[in-house]
C-alpha cells in the first residue's frame, strides 16, 4: 500500500512539475516579440533542460498564435509538408499514400505537434484510416470470394493494433529523421539571425 501512495505521491508530482514547466516554456515564448526572438528562447529553454517535447509542443502552439488568421493556414502547410515528406520517405503504393494524406489531412489543428512529438499518435491514426478505407475502397475492387475473408481480417480487432505496431515501426526511424531535420534547420534559422 505505502508502494502504490508513493508512485500515486510521484505521478501527481511529476504531472505538477509537466505543468509548471508548460506554463513557464509557454510564457518565455510568448514573450519573444518575432522570429528570431523565439529562436533565442527556444535555444534558453534546450540549454536549461527543459523537456523537448513540451518545448516543441509550445512552440508549436505559439506560432500558430503569432500568425493568428495565418495560423490554421501554417498549421495546414506543416501537414501537407509532413505529408509530402512521409510519401517520399517510406516505400508505399498509391492506396497507403492516400491513406496518409488522409490521415494527416484529417488531424485537428490542435493535434498537429502530437504528428511530431507522439510517434504512436499518428500510428493510430494511420491504422485507423487504412481501416477504414480498406473495407471501402480496397475490397471493391476483390474478386467476391475473397471479400468476405478479406473483410472479416479487417474488421479484427487485433489486426488494428497489429497494424499500429507495424506504422510505429515504420514510422519511428523516418519521424527521428524529420525531427533531427527540424532541429537542424531552427539551429540554422537561428545561425542566420545571431550572425
Amino acid at each position: 500500500m505505502k508502494n502504490l501512495k508513493k508512485h500515486i505521491t510521484e505521478v501527481k508530482k511529476n504531472s505538477e512539475k509537466k505543468l509548471q514547466e508548460s506554463k513557464v516554456i509557454k510564457t518565455r515564448l510568448m514573450i519573444a516579440e518575432n522570429v528570431s526572438g523565439i529562436v533565442s528562447e527556444v535555444k534558453y529553454l534546450r540549454k536549461q533542460n527543459f523537456n523537448t517535447e513540451l518545448v516543441n509542443e509550445n512552440l508549436l502552439s505559439v506560432l500558430n498564435q503569432m500568425f493568428e488568421d495565418a495560423g490554421p493556414q501554417f498549421m495546414e502547410t506543416v501537414k501537407s509538408k509532413l505529408t509530402d515528406f512521409l510519401m517520399s520517405k517510406l516505400n508505399i503504393g498509391e492506396f497507403e499514400k492516400k491513406v496518409v494524406e488522409k490521415a494527416v489531412g484529417d488531424t485537428d489543428v490542435e493535434d498537429v505537434p502530437k504528428l511530431f512529438t507522439e510517434p504512436r499518435f499518428l500510428a493510430s491514426k494511420l491504422a485507423e484510416v487504412y481501416n477504414e478505407d480498406f473495407s471501402t475502397e480496397y475490397l471493391d475492387n476483390l474478386p467476391e470470394f475473397m471479400k468476405s475473408k478479406v473483410a472479416k481480417l479487417a474488421q479484427d480487432p487485433n489486426s488494428e493494433k497489429e497494424l499500429e505496431d507495424m506504422f510505429v515501426d515504420m514510422l519511428s526511424p523516418v519521424m527521428g529523421d524529420i525531427n533531427t531535420k527540424m532541429d537542424a534547420k531552427m539551429k540554422d534559422i537561428r545561425d542566420n539571425i545571431v550572425s
